[in-house]
């Protein structure tokens, strides 16, 4: 099976920086090999012990999964229309619909990180999602297979913030921000993310050795201007 993808739209640095000036934003400049700034195609494998065979077998229609709300909903469905596909949606209020152009194939309205998850267990066949989505949510599952990046939409921009006063008020880098003495086993660096895997495995990779991690959604960019994440 082919599973389409592509990347979740984030607010730019300049949209996060406006309405908070007193942070810092580190850019990642070089993304690591499980996050892309592209769109990607994934081709999504059916032979893993891991699915649920039966929601598989006992079904004759494809079924693709698309984003549910959002730009990144308005921009797929858009894509499909480029393509000469149309969705049709009876009722707006279900999250079922049809693409008559093909035949045997139903379409299922999800959240993108629920389209990775029915991908995994067999009750999605084809996807669409941000490829931070599926790599955090995939968590490197080898059955998510990528094999295109040429959409042209959705693309994003990482970062990470940390307040502009205090002890990180000349602190402008990641290397500066991991050697601060500050940081240690008793006494770590807090982090509010929603990227739960995807977090503490850059972290790492960057050479943060005392850390700690909190879930967070929504407005990402406030938390260090109102000071839960910095330490006193």
């Amino acid at each position: 099976m082919a599973s389409i993808q592509a990347i979740f739209q984030y607010p730019s640095s300049s949209s996060i920086t406006t309405p908070f000036t007193s942070l810092s934003i580190f850019s990642i400049p070089t993304l690591p090999s499980y996050i892309s700034v592209k769109p990607t195609f994934t081709c999504f494998s059916s032979s893993s012990s891991s699915l649920s065979s039966s929601s598989i077998t006992d079904r004759a229609e494809i079924r693709l999964g698309l984003p549910s709300k959002g730009r990144m909903a308005s921009e797929t469905l858009e894509l499909l229309k480029d393509c000469q596909l149309s969705v049709r949606q009876v009722n707006p209020r279900q999250y079922v619909a049809e693409i008559p152009q093909l035949s045997n194939l139903e379409v299922w309205f999800q959240r993108p990180k629920d389209i990775v998850r029915k991908l995994l267990s067999g009750d999605l066949d084809l996807g669409i999602m941000g490829l931070d989505t599926l790599s955090e949510f995939g968590q490197g599952d080898e059955d998510l297979i990528l094999v295109h990046d040429a959409l042209d939409y959705g693309d994003c921009h990482l970062s990470i913030a940390i307040p502009k006063y205090g002890i990180f008020e000349n602190i402008n880098s990641l290397s500066e921000l991991a050697q601060m003495p500050q940081w240690t086993k008793e006494k770590p660096l807090r982090v509010a993310t929603s990227f739960n895997y995807l977090g503490p495995k850059f972290m790492k990779e960057k050479g943060f050795e005392h850390v700690t991690f909190s879930t967070a959604d929504g407005a990402l960019e406030a938390a260090p201007a109102v000071g839960i994440l910095h330490n006193c």
